[in-house]
């Protein structure tokens, strides 16, 4: 009897209630589920350290999602956790879907240009059908947690919501720490996740070591700013350990009859005359003393036997949107082939990934700086810029104009080209061009020509954009417009349409030079030709299978690029075996053209120098003279024929220090407007 009544009582019990941990753990399960999708969609490794960080810093971000529902009455609570559960999955879902088309993630700067949509609405819609699957599992917990009715979550009590809120910051603060802790200040500056969470950030690296959600709070809060002394201090003993040149043992003369010397050139260097020691005594702001210390102490480029070989030419200067070395092939870019191969001839140049797609890489060319924020190119329109060609040609007398056959605005190209010396045209701002997508190369330099051919003396820059993806024959109309074209050639979709597209500026490039050889300009007349990055519409399989050949490590090698330098007037090609990239394009030119500049503060290097050559990509990888590392392995490789005897000891380290120092201090150029400061204007 007294059985039954206990079993009685205990039936009429309320259930128990579910432990805070279990009624708590829908966010961190839905967030860390995303992180996964999205690892397993792009290029980055799935497993590893950082899926752990991804998962720790999943669960800290879902009980924070939790605590916030749980402070609002009841009804506000479950709106609020489904407008999360809405931006969780919309978040995810474009990043999925830009890294398919862009090969990177997009940082929160970038969001700013949602107005531009419109301009690759083509680009998402292909992107959106190729990731159906990831956007569908993307989708999964909308549609549990509305069948389930997950959202309708039972009340939790002020000392549960107490406890919650202890052990998410505990577990912030342990997680953080383990990260950013002393014993990782390593001073050898390999790339460490302390380095990549701080001063050293990349978003794409980031994303892979800490998850996306992680990676973007870094982007949107910012970083501590770089520590670079400990950097500076490793370049600068380096440099004070070079052996100094040893006295000739004393030996008896020989009675030889002496040759007649020839005289020796002595080369000057390619700096302006600036009093460093001044400026340091009269300033008082720290980090432009910092700044005046440094490029006091750098060396600068010695000029050569380069060195106005291309005085008082005329210049026309391509960025080739996503021009590269698959770009040129003897039979379907004959023009661009002949160039290649007739003037200057550079085999180990790239196109780094700047992480801000084509600004950074056009940033990046036409400044010969290391762009370190999106709208860096943008924000540098109030400026002093005495080194932007527009500026340089224009003081000598020369007629400077630049075009772009897209809208005139974006990017803002409209505030940073008139700003660096150029009369500005594009679609909406004077040129004259058929409504398309991608438009006309051909068109562009048809509607442009007549600007520039008849003056004495032109500097033209060209942004072309023909060569941008998609790769197919159906939403591209430079590719349709080629296709008959490259029908034949032994290739998948992919790479035919990559190729039809450069064939527009193949064509556009002919048209220049038959324009220029009938007035009589061609021989006086200097073609330069580089890309703004890598053609990412391609896969690395349709690269390989295009070009011919693997790409052992993709995140150095599909950046593998050229760079075409070439003139009629040249009687033979010279070939330039130093590693380079289109950081080092402004400083090259302005030797071969003589224009007066200051190499110290510039980063890029002149290739025709005997300047260190320096790579950096914004993965955090790099090529040295030396070797290549790769940030995702962390290993160093030296190149093919150098021994590793003879690579000194602490040559990773040394350009590790290089890397950050020289980032830094391009951010430092444009965030201080140090041309002004130092040139005095």
């Amino acid at each position: 009897m007294d059985r039954v009544v206990q079993r009685e009582r205990a039936s009429r019990r309320k259930p128990r209630r579910p432990s805070v941990v279990r009624r708590m753990a829908l966010f961190p399960l839905i967030i860390f589920y995303m992180e996964a999708v999205l690892r397993l969609w792009s290029a980055q490794p799935f497993w590893g350290v950082g899926f752990l960080y991804a998962l720790l810093f999943s669960v800290g971000v879902g009980f924070i999602c939790n605590l916030l529902t749980s402070l609002l009455p009841m009804r506000a609570g479950q709106v609020m956790r489904w407008v999360f559960l809405w931006v969780f999955t919309l978040f995810f879902g474009v990043q999925v879907i830009f890294y398919s088309v862009f090969r990177t993630y997009v940082e929160f700067g970038a969001m700013a240009m949602a107005g531009n949509v419109v301009d690759f609405f083509a680009e998402a819609v292909q992107g959106f059908f190729n990731n159906l699957l990831p956007v569908f599992l993307l989708l999964l917990p909308v549609a549990l947690c509305q069948a389930k009715e997950l959202m309708k979550r039972r009340p939790i009590r002020q000392k549960e919501l107490l406890r919650v809120a202890i052990i998410t910051a505990l577990l912030h603060v342990l997680v953080i720490g383990s990260i950013v802790q002393p014993w990782d200040r390593t001073e050898n500056f390999y790339l460490t996740r302390r380095a990549i969470y701080q001063e050293q950030f990349s978003l794409n690296l980031a994303a892979t070591e800490f998850g996306l959600l992680t990676a973007t709070r870094l982007d949107i809060f910012g970083r501590p700013e770089a520590d670079v002394s400990a950097a500076l201090a490793l370049i600068a003993s380096e440099g004070d350990e070079q052996e100094e040149p040893r006295e000739p043992e004393s030996i008896e003369p020989v009675a030889t009859p002496e040759p007649t010397p020839e005289p020796e050139i002595v080369f000057d260097y390619n700096i302006l005359d600036i009093d460093f020691e001044v400026l340091m005594e009269t300033e008082t702001r720290a980090p432009i003393l910092e700044m005046h210390e440094f490029f006091s102490r750098r060396p600068g480029t010695q000029q050569n036997e380069f060195t106005g070989m291309f005085e008082g030419k005329n210049l026309i200067w391509i960025c080739g949107e996503a021009f590269h070395t698959l770009a040129i092939h003897p039979e379907i870019t004959p023009t661009l082939y002949r160039m290649s191969t007739e003037g200057f001839i550079f085999p180990n140049f790239y196109t780094p990934d700047t992480g801000f797609s084509t600004t950074g890489g056009e940033f990046g060319t036409l400044l010969g700086l290391i762009p370190t924020q999106r709208h860096a190119f943008r924000d540098s329109h109030t400026n002093y810029l005495p080194f932007a060609f527009g500026n340089m040609f224009r003081e000598q007398g020369y007629a400077t104009f630049a075009y772009h056959n897209h809208t005139y605005t974006f990017y803002r190209r409209d505030l940073s080209h008139p700003n660096m010396g150029y009369i500005f045209r594009a679609v909406g701002n004077g040129l004259n061009i058929t409504r398309q997508w991608p438009a006309s190369d051909v068109e562009m330099i048809q509607d442009s020509v007549g600007d520039f051919i008849n003056e004495e003396r032109f500097h033209v820059y060209y942004m072309t954009v023909s060569g941008h993806l998609e790769y197919n024959f159906y939403g591209n109309n430079m590719a349709f417009r080629h296709r008959e074209a490259v029908a034949a050639l032994p290739y998948s979709t992919g790479p035919r349409a990559f190729l039809a597209t450069q064939m527009e500026l193949d064509l556009s490039m002919q048209y220049l030079i038959d324009a220029l050889d009938a007035v009589g300009q061609l021989e006086n007349t200097v073609f330069v030709i580089s890309g703004d990055h890598y053609p990412y519409g391609l896969t690395h399989a349709e690269m390989e299978e295009l070009g011919g050949r693997p790409l052992p490590e993709p995140i150095i090698d599909a950046h593998h690029s050229a760079l075409l330098i070439w003139s009629a007037s040249m009687t033979e090609p010279v070939v330039v075996e130093t590693f380079g990239s289109f950081y080092d394009v402004m400083p090259t030119l302005a030797n071969l053209f003589a224009l007066p500049f200051d190499s110290r503060l510039v980063i890029g290097t002149d290739l025709l120098s005997d300047a260190e050559p320096f790579v950096p990509f914004a993965s955090r990888s790099w090529i040295s003279q030396l070797g290549r590392f790769n940030s995702r392995t962390g290993e160093f490789t030296p190149h093919p024929g150098i021994d590793e005897a003879d690579i000194p000891e602490n040559h990773v380290q040394q350009m590790q220090a290089r890397f950050l120092v020289e980032e830094h201090f391009s951010g430092q150029i444009m965030a201080h407007d140090y041309y002004r400061i130092v040139l005095g204007r």
